[in-house]
């Protein structure tokens, strides 16, 4: 037994440290501070103090953080949501570390509510500035510290004008040695989110940018021996509808009918293993026998008489995409949810074209120049069963790209290909919940419930493979609107940080994570250096951290609490450079370059505690 990893047993004792304050967080009052002298941090934890941790394994916290907000949808749809004074900043914490809040300041904000964040949890934090027209001065910053460390970091919020892309978060981890990000808020009422994974002796990461793109094959030696369905993994929902192309001739246009912003290769990039992919050929509209070409499409129902929508990339190019990723990348474990697998014409209204075996073959001969396909896999045991290992050490260590077909439109042709690495979505037990709810209030609820009912590890393990789509589905006329886009980088995937991440525990979580849109954090701004990566280290932490927090998942010591060369792993070295809102970057930037960051605090600001400074005095932190 003594080799078995203990869940009673501790790795890190995380004790609980106060750190005396001269300003009594229990007696807000006005207080003059003398010039040059320090204004003492307020007590680490707020009034929600916990008992010290005994030397107990497991470090994922049972404590609850407040509930937050999402976008109403009245904001959303305002034309003066650009104006809102009210926005968020979540903070996502995927270490075995507590992130203890030290102080804040803000001057002019009727709300700055921040607070600690405990292992394993997130926390929207509020700030709403005193007046729609906020100005130069209105300000305010949280400084953290994370607790058994000597690593620090800050969120600063800076107001320039009136609207919200005016309003800017610097996310400040250069005393992590992980540098500093600026973002515009994607909308108001909305959030900025920071997601941190590791640990004081793995090393810490962070979602100002992406590390290396094959992040599996960085982790292998934590998630090789765990069978499948104890991954974690994002997911890209329509993943080829990165670009309407116009092959068939509806009304779909980029709002209602585009889901991504960056291509299969990008989506891949960032961190995305599981794609639904719909392909479908298309045919002259005065010779059906004449095939146009394959291509991802995103209709209102396939098999309709009449259908809406449009054409994406082609299948061309999504297999280009994915074998030059795979060459750069070798060893990762990708999977390629494929349907539709049928015909229409170029003006969609006279029914589907069924797959002949010409059709079947033709598709058949495309697929076969994707790279490291796995053939004749082993069916007697459903994938989810296997090990990560099994599939990501095929193709003498290249991994494994999966084409798992849902052949229901199959009719007169064979449903899988299993020697050429073409299977029936059954292969794998899939249970796949869309919610089909434009509403975010009622669509995070429905995702998350249905995710807590299921139990992973030990006799009660849940034995299939969920698919969570966080995702909305609005109607015609509100896509159309205001955009696909605009639904998932404003209202639904900011939730995901802090929602999501509050409904998932070691016991309790989604096997993909399905999103529109991955990595966009502003409209249109999908270039490399614009896209956030907070999808990439959900993942990585969720694998890393959470999953590993399962004992009867997880059977060694868990890989934070040990120490590692990340470089020779394949982590990028340590990087402490700036990048700016509009995606420059500076890589070796003065230390005292803090963008945001006030220097002076006026007569008005208001600490944590509640006291007000009656003077200005120069800022006494960094």
């Amino acid at each position: 037994m003594a080799n078995l990893r203990e869940c009673s047993r501790a790795d890190i004792k995380l004790g609980i440290h106060f750190i005396p304050s001269r300003l009594n967080p229990l007696a807000p009052s006005r207080y003059f501070v003398p010039h040059g002298h320090d204004l003492a941090p307020v007590s680490p934890h707020h009034g929600h103090e916990n008992p010290p941790v005994a030397d107990f394994h497991r470090t994922f916290s049972t404590e609850q953080t407040p509930a937050g907000n999402y976008q109403p949808a009245s904001v959303f749809m305002s034309p003066a949501s650009q104006l809102s004074p009210k926005l968020y900043i979540s903070v996502v914490n995927l270490t075995p570390h507590r992130f203890i809040l030290e102080n804040t300041h803000s001057y002019q904000m009727s709300t700055f509510d921040f607070g600690d964040v405990p292992q394993g949890k997130s926390r929207q934090n509020t700030i709403k500035y005193r007046n729609r027209i906020a100005t130069q001065d209105d300000a305010g910053e949280a400084y953290y510290r994370i607790d058994g460390t000597d690593k620090k970091f800050a969120l600063r919020v800076k107001g320039t004008g009136p609207l919200v892309d005016q309003r800017s978060v610097t996310l400040d981890l250069s005393g992590m040695n992980l540098g500093q990000r600026i973002y515009q808020f994607p909308g108001g009422e909305s959030s900025v989110t920071l997601v941190i994974t590791g640990s004081s002796k793995y090393g810490f990461y962070a979602s100002l940018r992406h590390d290396r793109s094959g992040w599996m094959r960085w982790i292998y030696n934590t998630i090789k021996d765990r069978p499948v369905r104890h991954l974690f993994l994002p997911g890209t929902h329509d993943s080829g509808m990165s670009k309407i192309t116009n092959k068939i001739r509806s009304i779909g246009n980029s709002f209602n009918t585009q889901n991504q912003g960056i291509n299969i290769y990008d989506q891949l990039r960032a961190g995305a293993r599981w794609f639904d992919l719909r392909v479908g050929s298309v045919h002259d509209d005065n010779n059906p026998a004449r095939n146009l070409g394959f291509h991802t499409l995103h209709v209102s129902d396939e098999t309709a008489t009449v259908c809406i929508g449009n054409s994406g990339e082609s299948l061309d190019e999504v297999i280009s995409e994915i074998n030059l990723f795979t060459r750069e990348n070798p060893g990762e474990l990708i999977f390629l949810s494929v349907r539709y697998l049928i015909g229409r014409y170029e003006t969609p209204d006279r029914g589907p074209i069924y797959w002949d075996a010409q059709l079947w073959n033709d598709f058949l001969s495309k697929i076969r120049s994707v790279n490291n396909r796995c053939p004749n896999l082993d069916t007697s045991v459903p994938f989810q069963n296997q090990p990560a290992s099994y599939f990501m050490d095929r193709n003498d260590g290249k991994g494994c790209v999966i084409f798992l077909l849902n052949g229901q439109n199959l009719k007169d042709v064979p449903k899988e290909a299993i020697g050429d690495g073409l299977y029936a979505q059954n292969r794998i037990g899939v249970r796949d919940h869309w919610s089909n709810i434009q509403d975010i209030n009622a669509l995070a609820p429905d995702q998350i419930s249905n995710w807590k009912e299921l139990k992973r590890g030990g006799d009660k393990d849940f034995g299939q493979f969920h698919i969570a789509q966080w995702l909305a589905t609005p109607n015609a006329v509100a896509s159309t609107a205001y955009s696909l886009q605009g639904f998932a980088i404003q209202q639904v995937n900011p939730a995901l940080y802090w929602a999501g991440v509050a409904g998932m525990s070691p016991e309790s979580w989604p096997n993909v994570m399905m999103v529109d849109y991955i990595g966009v954090q502003q409209r249109d701004q999908t270039s490399w250096n614009m896209l956030s990566a907070e999808m990439y280290w959900l993942g990585i932490g969720m694998n890393l951290y959470v999953i590993s927090e399962n004992c009867d998942v997880n059977k060694l010591k868990s890989p934070l609490v040990k120490a590692r060369d990340l470089e020779s792993a394949g982590g990028e070295k340590s990087w402490n450079g700036i990048i700016f809102a509009d995606g420059r970057s500076i890589n070796h930037p003065s230390p005292e370059l803090h963008p945001g960051h006030t220097t002076i605090l006026r007569n008005g600001t208001i600490f944590a505690n509640g006291t007000v400074l009656e003077t200005t005095i120069p800022n006494p932190w960094v």
